[in-house]
């Protein structure tokens, strides 16, 4: 049986395909952990968790990842203040970020078990793949996607000429989004904060 979903980029019902007919690789963005869960969170795992069941219903092997940031997951604003999330919460709670995010991770799975969600194959954490994203946005600013000032370093949404079509908000939409107080170390309000400081 021919599957089809909605792809959110193209906007309208397409085909199932994959690179290997019957195996399907599904990443789902897993939890900041500074705090328990909340609802938000648990319907997206659900929803994911719907999806991975009826793909492997109709036959495909399914290999699901699901991240953990356990560092380093900051809002717009917080990055340029140069904030935290787990260490915020560590600093709160008096302990310390490892036993923060070890906590707050245990609490998630025990989450998901209690809801019957199928645990992912693959729980890769912030913290193991630090050199990896310093190497990205490295290579971001080599080729001129993203620009440091100041120790943050900032994605320059207009060098991208596809960005914000998968979400629909490209052109003046972008602004829409942007904070009344702009960072005046951006070069544009929509540029947004990949890093607050990155290790030379």
């Amino acid at each position: 049986m021919q599957l089809s979903i909605y792809d959110t980029l193209q906007r309208r019902v397409v085909p199932l395909t994959t690179e290997r007919e019957g195996e399907v690789r599904m990443y789902t963005c897993g939890p900041t952990v500074y705090r328990a869960v909340h609802l938000g969170n648990l319907r997206s795992y659900l929803l994911a968790d719907w999806l991975r069941r009826t793909l492997e219903y109709f036959g495909n092997a399914v290999l699901a990842v699901k991240n953990i940031t356990d560092v380093g997951h900051m809002r717009q604003e917080a990055v340029e203040r140069g904030e935290d999330k787990v260490i915020a919460a560590a600093l709160a709670e008096g302990k310390t970020p490892k036993e923060i995010a070890e906590y707050y991770e245990a609490r998630f799975h025990d989450d998901e078990r209690r809801l019957g969600i199928l645990p992912a194959a693959h729980f890769p954490r912030a913290t193991d793949h630090v050199p990896e994203m310093i190497s990205i946005v490295e290579a971001l600013i080599a080729r001129g996607l993203a620009y440091e000032v100041a120790g943050a370093v900032y994605f320059a949404v207009k060098r991208f000429p596809g960005y914000g079509r998968l979400s629909g908000n490209v052109g003046e939409a972008l602004r829409q989004g942007v904070r009344a107080d702009v960072d005046p170390d951006k070069r544009d309000p929509a540029d947004f904060a990949l890093t607050s400081s990155v290790r030379r």
